[in-house]
C-alpha cells in the first residue's frame, strides 16, 4: 500500500494504490489518524487505485468518519475503483461518494460555505496570526485573590464553580476542608480538576451533571467571574508551527487592550513544561522550595512533558503586577515584565473543533474520554544552557478577559 498525501487548500487529498485489507489496515489508520493530529479536518480519500477493500479497511473509513464527525470535520471518497464502489455502496457510504473526478492540483468542489454562527477578523497578535471573534465587547470580570503565604494556617474559602466562575490556586475538590488532598487545582464554568497532594498518580475532577454543581476548597489562589470578551483562535492551518505559551499571554494582553487578563485554553500540546505538588503542604512549611527537601515535595518536568496530548489551561497574565496580585504570579522569564499563574491540566489527544466553538461544549469534549493525564503548574524553565523552556501548543482556543483584582476584596 501507497499512501500519497497533498495539501488543496484548507482540505487533505490523500490518494491511496494498493488493497485496503487487513495487512495494511493499521498503517493506513495511523496515517489518517496522525493527519487530523497535525491540523487537517476536511480530508478527500481518493481511492482510484484500491484494488480491494476489506472489512478491516471498511473499519478504517468507519474510524475515520468517526473522529471527523466530532470535530466538525468532512470526508470525501472520491474516484473509487468499480470493485471499491459497490463495496462501499453495499455497506451504506453513498453519501460519502463524491462522482466528480478530481486530480491532485486541480481546483477542489465544496459544498456552499456553512453561515459561521459569529463574525471573526483576522489579526497578528504577539508576532502570531490569530482568528479573532468578539463575544462581548464589553465583558470584564472581577477576580479576588485568596489565602496568603500561610495558607494552611488558616481556613480555605468553599467556591461552587459555576458556568461564569473560574478558580486556580492551591486546593482540593469538595467542601470537607481536607487538607491532605491539597494540591494543584483548576476549576472553569463547571468543570474542576485537582491533582491530590497526598495521591499525585491519581488526578480526580467533579463535573456538572444536572443541577449538580461542583464545589472546590481553596487555600491559596485566584479566582473571578463574569464573561469573556474574546475567542482567539490559533494554528487551524495544517503545518502551522506551535506557538509557545508566553506568545499566547501576550497575544490575550493585546486584544484585550489590558494590563491584566483572565485566559482559558483549550489546545493541542507540542509538549508542557511545569511543576505539580507531590506531597500535602503543611502549615510549617515556611522552607518549602528549600534544598534538597523541594525535589521531594515537587515533580518537575525536567523535560518536555505530555506531547501530542489535549490540555485544559486556566490562570491570569498581568504586566508589573501589584500587591496582593503580584504575590500570586511569577515572572515569565528572568527580567521579564510579564507575569503568569497558569495550570493546566492533560487528557488524551482528542482533535479541537476550527472556527468558532462554546467553552461548554469544548470542556464537554475534553472529558469524553474520562481520563485525566496529569495536572502542572507551569513555568518557564529559562535555566541557561539546561533549562527545558517553555510549553508549546500547536493549535486550539483562547478565550480571554480584562479582569479587575481589588485589594480590599483580598481574602
Amino acid at each position: 500500500m501507497e499512501i500519497i498525501t497533498q495539501l488543496e487548500g484548507d482540505e487533505m487529498h490523500i490518494t491511496l494504490q494498493g488493497r485496503l485489507d487487513a495487512a495494511w489496515s493499521q498503517s493506513v489508520s495511523k496515517t489518517l489518524q496522525d493527519i487530523i493530529h497535525d491540523g487537517a479536518h476536511r480530508i478527500a480519500l481518493d481511492l482510484a487505485q484500491v484494488s480491494y477493500l476489506s472489512s478491516a479497511g471498511i473499519r478504517v473509513l468507519v474510524l475515520l468518519v468517526k473522529n471527523l464527525k466530532t470535530i466538525g470535520g468532512s470526508l470525501r471518497l472520491i474516484n473509487p475503483s468499480p470493485t471499491v464502489s459497490e463495496v462501499l455502496k453495499l455497506v451504506g457510504f453513498n453519501q460519502l461518494l463524491d462522482s466528480t473526478p478530481v486530480t491532485v492540483g486541480s481546483p477542489t468542489p465544496h459544498a456552499p460555505p456553512a453561515i459561521p454562527s459569529r463574525s471573526c477578523r483576522q489579526s497578528h497578535l504577539a508576532g502570531q496570526d490569530f482568528s479573532v471573534y468578539t463575544l462581548d465587547a464589553a465583558a470584564q470580570q472581577h477576580g479576588t485573590v485568596i489565602g496568603s503565604a500561610q495558607a494552611l494556617a488558616q481556613q480555605p474559602q468553599a467556591i461552587t464553580v459555576s458556568a461564569d466562575h473560574w478558580v486556580i490556586g492551591l486546593g482540593s475538590l469538595g467542601a470537607a476542608h481536607n487538607a491532605d488532598h491539597a494540591g494543584e487545582l483548576l476549576a472553569v464554568a463547571g468543570l474542576a480538576i485537582s491533582l491530590p497532594g497526598n495521591d499525585p498518580e491519581h488526578p480526580d475532577w467533579l463535573q456538572q451533571e444536572g443541577g449538580l454543581q461542583p464545589e472546590v476548597s481553596v487555600w491559596h489562589g485566584l479566582q473571578a467571574s463574569g464573561p469573556f470578551r474574546y475567542l482567539l483562535r490559533f494554528g487551524e492551518t495544517p503545518a502551522t508551527p506551535p506557538i509557545c505559551l508566553s506568545d499566547l499571554a501576550q497575544a490575550a494582553l493585546e486584544v484585550c487592550a489590558s494590563p491584566i487578563v483572565s485566559w482559558v485554553l483549550v489546545a493541542e500540546t507540542a509538549h508542557l513544561i511545569g511543576a505539580a505538588l507531590q506531597l500535602p503542604p503543611t502549615p510549617l512549611d515556611a522552607d518549602f522550595f528549600s534544598f534538597p527537601g523541594i525535589r521531594d515535595r515537587l515533580l518537575f518536568t525536567a523535560e518536555p512533558a505530555y506531547a501530542e496530548e489535549t490540555c485544559l489551561i486556566v490562570g491570569v497574565v498581568a504586566r508589573n503586577p501589584v500587591l496582593p496580585l503580584a504575590a500570586q504570579l511569577h515572572p515569565s522569564a528572568e527580567d521579564s515584565d510579564l507575569f503568569m499563574h497558569v495550570h493546566a491540566s492533560v487528557v488524551p489527544f482528542t482533535p479541537v473543533r476550527k472556527g468558532f466553538v462554546e467553552l461548554s461544549e469544548s470542556l464537554e469534549r475534553l472529558m469524553d474520554a474520562q481520563t485525566l493525564r496529569g495536572v502542572l503548574h507551569l513555568l518557564n524553565d529559562d535555566r541557561e544552557g539546561i533549562g527545558a523552556g517553555e510549553s508549546y501548543l500547536r493549535r486550539g482556543a483562547l478565550w480571554c478577559a480584562p479582569v479587575h483584582f481589588n485589594a480590599e476584596d483580598s481574602l
